[in-house]
């Protein structure tokens, strides 16, 4: 077998592929029904893009979802970002600062 008919077949496939993909999209429904749209666990939701990739701190104060996806990003470490994002959501009521800590993970007291 040479490597022509190697690169041949796979570009046989690929296109047989593209093609039955093309025309199963063009029969696929569109406009469902109410009923028979996906609901519950099946919706996607959008992804929460952070707006700053670093650790120094907000210049403008966090919203709700920005503390949040600012706390999953800063887990694994100790900053000026956490830190605001953890202010802002204890000003939300989303979390409680623990009182009854004696060693603080954050240098910063409370």
């Amino acid at each position: 077998m040479s490597a022509w008919q190697v690169v041949h077949g796979i570009l046989a496939v690929v296109g047989g592929g593209t093609f039955a993909m093309l025309g199963v999209a063009c029969v696929w429904p569109i406009n469902l029904p109410r009923h028979d749209r996906p609901t519950g666990h099946c919706r996607l939701r959008p992804v929460e893009w952070p707006k700053a990739w670093t650790c120094g701190p907000p210049d403008e104060p966090f919203t709700l979802a920005d503390a949040h996806v600012a706390m999953q990003l800063h887990c694994e470490h100790d900053c000026a970002r956490k830190h605001a994002a953890f202010d802002a959501l204890v000003a939300a009521g989303r979390i409680h600062r623990d009182s009854a800590r004696r060693h603080r993970l954050w240098g910063k007291p409370w």
